[in-house]
């Protein structure tokens, strides 16, 4: 048959044929030792799963009540006379960043415009020059700050 297959059927025979390795008598005493050493640790050390169940369940009731407090506290809050005050105040402030999308957003949609108009080949020669406009810039100035430096 397949000589790759007998050779995989093999190996698992010998290896199935193998006696069962015994773990050494330290590590089996510092495992006990861990195992023992988390048993020791508080409850309140411990991860919340493994609290007592009464303390879990008194637990998640205050933040379940904390929680309906935010909501309503958020909720009243919104229903103030100030708040209003303060809100119109926040959207003054972020008008100018408003102007600002709305002008990044002219701009995108212009360099579209004109890149559809023009097609794809200008714009790849486009990125193409500008590629290597910087590529001699770099090399440029690389080669005039090794020569200012050079020792003479």
């Amino acid at each position: 048959m397949n000589s790759e297959y007998e050779t995989e059927l093999e190996i698992e025979r010998e290896l199935k044929g193998l006696p069962e390795l015994k773990a050494p008598a330290t590590l089996a005493r510092r495992v006990m030792l861990k195992i023992q050493e988390r048993r020791s640790v508080r409850w309140y050390n411990q991860p919340w799963q493994a609290w007592p169940v009464a303390l879990r369940v008194t637990a998640l009731a205050v933040l379940l009540a904390m929680f309906g407090g935010l909501c309503v506290a958020s909720w009243q809050l919104t229903r103030a006379a100030g708040v209003s005050a303060a809100m119109q105040e926040v959207s003054g402030l972020f008008s100018g960043l408003t102007t600002i999308w709305n002008t990044f957003n002219v701009l995108l949609g212009t360099i579209v415009l004109v890149a559809k108009h023009f097609g794809t080949g200008f714009i790849i020669g486009c990125v193409l020059i500008a590629g290597v406009g910087y590529s001699l810039c770099l090399g440029l100035g690389t080669a005039y700050v090794r020569l200012a430096f050079a020792r003479r």
